[in-house]
């Protein structure tokens, strides 16, 4: 498994760290003035009613958990010294432990039942009875399975991540066509479960970029415990 290497990758994801601190602490009506771009008084956020919308996001779901069922199968296949080619212990190791440190214990049991954020469609602003926070502020707004941060979020970079890692073996095992098609859902489906969360109204954007950030950063550690030759 080969990871980024050189200070312009660290330097790339401070950066992204800094920026989205300032951004959404500075101005934190940039979360109200997106969501209301998807939501009309009459309405609501109608995108939540729409079947395909529904359909889209739980089939990006079902790729995450596929994901680590699979991650699971090549790890016990490397156990037993039939490892998949391109796709053995380690990286098997690295797509385990990013779903379980990153949306499973920091963003789930660290973040969503402690941070006291209220989704966007339960705020005063979109019809709802609860006061709108900034993101990096803690709040009182919520009990559990709260707004900051995105659990799906995290989930879907997760999955671009791990697409990425498997995409070697994935690349060795199908034809030229068929591995191109796995590299545009690699980008679409993440992207299209990321997006869907701020459409019909379950997160802020902040929400879902903090989400990507956290899962990211998890990532680029894990990667350095695990990694493989270095590369320019």
């Amino acid at each position: 498994m080969r990871c980024p290497e050189g200070p312009l990758w660290l330097a790339a994801l401070v950066g992204s760290w800094l920026a989205s601190l300032a951004a959404f602490s500075l101005w934190p009506g940039i979360d109200l003035w997106v969501s209301g771009l998807f939501h009309t008084p009459e309405e609501g956020f109608w995108l939540a009613r729409s079947p395909v919308a529904n359909a889209l996001r739980s089939a990006v779901w079902h790729c995450s958990q596929a994901m680590v069922g699979l991650a699971a199968v090549a790890l016990g296949l490397a156990a037993a010294r039939r490892p998949v080619s391109g796709f053995g212990a380690r990286p098997a190791v690295f797509v385990l432990a990013l779903y379980m440190f990153g949306p499973g214990l920091v963003v789930d049991f660290g973040l969503k039942d402690h941070w006291g954020r209220a989704r966007p469609a339960t705020v005063a602003e979109f019809g709802g009875g609860q006061e709108f926070t900034p993101a990096f502020l803690p709040a009182d707004q919520c009990d559990r399975n709260c707004s900051f941060v995105s659990g799906e979020g995290a989930a879907a970079t997760a999955l671009a991540l791990s697409m990425a890692v498997a995409a070697p073996a994935v690349r060795a095992a199908v034809p030229v066509a068929l591995y191109r098609l796995f590299l545009v859902l690699a980008v679409a489906a993440p992207a299209t479960g990321i997006a869907l969360r701020v459409l019909m109204g379950r997160h802020f954007l902040s929400d879902t970029v903090v989400a990507m950030l956290i899962v990211t950063t998890i990532a680029f550690a894990l990667c350095r415990l695990l990694r493989g030759p270095r590369v320019a």
